[in-house]
This record gives structure tokens, sequence and C-alpha cells, in this order.
């Protein structure tokens, strides 16, 4: 398909929301001394409890050598450890110290002002969260393929029990 207009148009509307939304992420990251990645990498491995490299690179959208570079930079920080599997030494599991739960922890209070809009937007609209989750979904599922996205669904499955955090909608 050739970029015509309305594509021209999808482009940079999408790309704008994108960028408001790592811009908010990096800077929620940043004012607790960390970069966006590598509270990323935190929240997968507090969610997985342990998660190996791979596992991380998979639902974090890498590639192994971006995921070993910011593990390193999180393990001079304190904030993880690596373990080797002890039935196989080939695989390493990354999991948050004392230190990391606790940065972790005060991660979770940013705000966004991106999902504000949504959920002001979402009073107008009320079926406006469930299409847009469910387009978001399957665009995934197509992109980044079904396992990508059963992650996601079980790790937000979990995430209020998880968290104590309840279901803010």
């Amino acid at each position: 398909m050739t970029v015509n207009h309305k594509n021209h148009l999808l482009m940079n509307y999408i790309r704008g929301m994108a960028k408001t939304l790592e811009e908010e992420w990096q800077t929620g990251a940043k004012q607790l001394g960390l970069t966006l990645a590598e509270q990323h990498i935190m929240w997968i491995v507090y969610l997985e409890d342990r998660a190996s490299i791979s596992t991380i690179a998979k639902v974090g959208l890498w590639d192994r050598s971006t995921v070993m570079q910011v593990i390193k930079r999180l393990v001079n920080k304190g904030l993880v450890q690596v373990q080797k599997d002890e039935s196989d030494l080939r695989v390493s599991y990354v999991i948050l110290t004392e230190a990391g739960h606790e940065k972790r922890k005060q991660t979770q209070s940013s705000s966004f002002k991106l999902f504000e809009f949504i959920q002001e937007y979402q009073k107008e609209k009320p079926e406006f969260m469930k299409e847009l989750v469910d387009f978001h979904r399957e665009a995934n599922r197509y992109f980044h393929g079904e396992e990508f996205v059963e992650w996601v669904e079980k790790t937000t499955e979990e995430y209020d029990q998880k968290t104590g955090v309840g279901n803010r909608e």
C-alpha cells in the first residue's frame, strides 16, 4: 500500500501519540534516576517474579544485546541481580533486589496526562476504551505475535493483585 492522505494523517497522529507517551514515561523514569528502558525492564522482572534475558527481550520488544546493556546498568545501580539457572547454566534470570523493589514501587506513582485525557474522552464515548484496547490488541497480535499479547493480558490480570492498586477506570 502506498502512502496516501489518510496514511499520512495516521502516521503523524500515531507518532504524535507515541511521542507523548514516550516523553511522559521517560520523564517519570528520569525523576527516579532511571531510563525508560530500565524502568520497563524492572516492571517486566517484577511482573514475572524473575525473568530470563530472552523473556525480557521478547516482551520488551528489544534485541538481547540491548537487554544485556540495560541489565548491566541496573546491576551497577544495585537494582537487579542476575542468577544462573541451576539446571541449565546457559539460562540467566534477572530478579529485583530489595532496592529494586523499592525503586519499582516508586515508579508506580507516575501519572500520565495522556491517560488522563483518554479517561476524560471516554466519559463522552463510553465504548471508546474497549474499542481502543481491542484495536491495539489485534495490531500487536499481528505485529508482535500471540505470545506477546498473551503476556500483556496475563500480567494485566495479575497487576491489581501484585501491586495492590485497584482498577481505577
